[in-house]
């Protein structure tokens, strides 16, 4: 259900990043103004950079939004071993972590860009990418909650 709140947001104008964070932080009823703009430089393979998928970012900043250290000293255990679980999920599933290689798209071009739209690559690719992550990130910080 919260995946398809993250779909939702990224059918009606929020980026990848962006829409995961959103709908991890309504999961857990966390609001902050903060929310998703920390989140949009990770957008498009971090800032059409060809790098790290959005979608995967976002399930990120929301483990660290929850499990972050708020002050030195504090471990940082749980939201290093939940940011793993999450990466491996990810790189078994889709066989990388890499937005260009998920996509075939360079967004740092005019060509890519477009391509990204005719071809209907948000639709084939990123938009299920975006609810599964969700879906599986709020799962890893249920199963977190009840140990």
């Amino acid at each position: 259900m919260n995946g398809k709140k993250a779909r939702y947001h990224f059918e009606n104008g929020y980026m990848c990043a962006e829409s995961v964070l959103l709908a991890i932080c309504e999961a857990e009823q966390i609001d902050s103004p903060c929310v998703p703009a920390i989140a949009t430089a990770f957008c498009s393979g971090i800032s059409r950079t060809k790098g790290l998928c959005g979608a995967l970012t976002g399930g990120i900043m929301g483990i660290s939004l929850i499990h972050g250290r708020t002050k030195p000293g504090k471990s940082h255990d749980v939201c290093y071993d939940l940011t793993r679980s999450l990466t491996d999920h990810f790189q078994n599933k889709y066989k990388t972590d890499n937005c260009f290689e998920l996509t075939n798209c360079d967004f740092s071009t005019p060509e890519g860009s477009k391509k990204f739209k005719t071809d209907g690559l948000k639709e084939k690719i990123c938009l299920n990418v975006v609810e599964e992550i969700t879906d599986y990130t709020l799962e890893l910080l249920r199963q977190q909650k009840e140990n």
